[in-house]
Parts: structure tokens; sequence; C-alpha cells
């Protein structure tokens, strides 16, 4: 069964599925993220008749409180039930995988065999501050976490809450403590994290799908030198790296010329590791 969250979620940031044809792809969104982030790639992908499938992994889809008491088999066990449910309407699928939801789509293609590709989307290969991997033992004496108050966080932190809030002033006075409030996070949130990404280490030299890397030079929470050790660590006959110098890390919807290129490579794949057949100025159609 799908997360039924037992908190409001975001209208924009729930889980959605565009039913299509036999080709299906299912995306799976990294750690504080939500199906939004490969939303408008999905919809270009459906209007092409593929079914695109975006499931909200537990704990997301509001502030990072939420977070609190899941764990990394919560992920695994939501991305196995989602790749299920998008089988049950697709014989090819591809999954597309973006930061943390690399890990978990990576676990999948390890396990299932039916896999046809796989993309990593700013796949991690350790947590951005190496501070982070000690939260499975800090998170024991210090419960929460304020990223807003840790230099080496700050940046990452403003980039969540802008996603959520595109118009908030970061820089007004009237709101940092708020700001603050919406922000914190359960260690016990960021030490599952840290184990998800740990687990990714093992998985990627186990991978035989066919697969992908799309990374970004301009990413704050991972780097093209790491992306590179990933892609040396696949066992797979068939794998490609891609770097887009100018990008950040949300490259499927950061509505610059690299998320065009980004868009066409992973048409490219789809169309290569499937039977789909891909209008490429019609998925580019809405960037345009």
């Amino acid at each position: 069964m799908p997360y039924a969250p037992s908190y409001e979620v975001f209208l924009d940031r729930r889980a959605y599925l565009f039913n299509g044809g036999q080709v299906g792809c299912l995306f799976l969104h990294g750690f504080m993220g939500t199906p939004k982030s490969g939303r408008p790639l999905a919809e270009a992908l459906a209007r092409q008749g593929l079914t695109v499938y975006a499931p909200l992994l537990p704990g997301h889809g509001h502030h990072p409180d939420k977070l609190a008491g899941v764990t990394m088999q919560d992920w695994l066990a939501e991305a196995t039930d989602a790749l299920a449910t998008i089988s049950e309407h697709c014989q090819e699928i591809v999954i597309i995988g973006h930061s943390m939801g690399a890990v978990l789509g990576s676990y999948l293609a390890t396990i299932h065999g039916n896999i046809r590709g796989l993309v990593l989307v700013a796949p991690p290969l350790e947590v951005p501050d190496w501070r982070l991997s000690l939260m499975p033992i800090l998170k024991y004496v210090m419960p929460w976490l304020e990223p807003l108050k840790r230099s080496s966080l700050r940046k990452i932190a403003h980039e969540r809450i802008l996603d959520m809030y595109p118009e908030v002033n970061l820089n007004d006075p009237a709101l940092q403590k708020w700001l603050e409030e919406i922000s914190r996070m359960p260690t016990s949130a960021l030490a599952e994290m840290s184990r998800a990404f740990k687990m990714g280490r093992n998985q990627w030299r186990r991978i035989q799908a066919p697969t992908l890397i799309i990374q970004g030079g301009q990413d704050i929470a991972t780097t093209v030198e790491k992306s590179q050790t990933i892609f040396e660590l696949l066992p797979a006959k068939q794998k490609d790296i891609v770097i887009f110098p100018e990008a950040g890390h949300q490259l499927l919807r950061d509505n610059s010329e690299a998320m065009k290129q980004v868009w066409q490579r992973i048409g490219r794949f789809i169309e290569a590791m499937t039977s789909a057949r891909l209008v490429e100025e019609e998925l580019l159609a809405e960037q345009a």
C-alpha cells in the first residue's frame, strides 16, 4: 500500500501516477525532497505515453520534524511497494533516482533482475558534512539539529526552505526564529540518511543493470569526483556518466539550459533501454 502520512502534505509534494503504456519510469526522490523534484520531467514523459509513478517517501512532504521516528527500512519498503505498483502497469521499467533516491533505486535494481535501466541523478557517495556520519551516536545525546546555525549546512538548509517557500526572504530578521523552527531536523533521521548512504556504497558494487549517472558541477550536496568514484565502482557492462558543469543539485527542474540537456540525455537512455520512442522536440516543448 502507498504511504499514507498522518500529517498534512503540501499539495504539490504528493505522490503521483501518470498512467500510460507498457514502458514505465519509477521516480524516487531524495532525503528532504519530494515527488515534486521530478514532476516536470514526469509530465513531459507522460505526454509521450509513458507511465510514470513517483511515491512520497515516509516522513517527507512537510517540515523536517515529520522525519522523527522514520527509518531507512521505511524508505526501502516504500520504494519496494512503488516498484510493485508500477510493475502492475508496465513490462519495461526504468528507475530514476535523485540523490538518496538513487541509493533506493540501486537497491531495487540489485534485487529485481527485470529493471531495464537505472538513472542515478546526483548520487551520494557520503554525507555532505563528515559530522553527519556521527549522528548514529549523537542522536542519543542531541535529538535535534538546527542547520541554520551551522555554516557547513546553512546553504543546503536555505535551498530546502526556498523549495517549500519560494517567496520567503531569508534575510528578514523577523523571520529568523520561524526559519530555524521549520528547518530543525531530528538527528535520528540524519542517522538513517547516513545509514542509507553507507548501504549505497555497498550497492554500487553490485549493480548489473544498464546505468546512467547524471551529475552537476555546482552541486552543493555531492561532487563530480564522488560521482566519478561511483561510476568506477559499477560492475555494469553498460554504464555512462554525464557531467553538466553549470548545473546544481536540482538538475531535473532548475529551469536552466542544463536541465534541457539533462532531459534529453535521460530520454535517449530510456529509448536505448526500452521500446519507447520519444519525440525530443515534444519532450522539451514545455521548456522552450
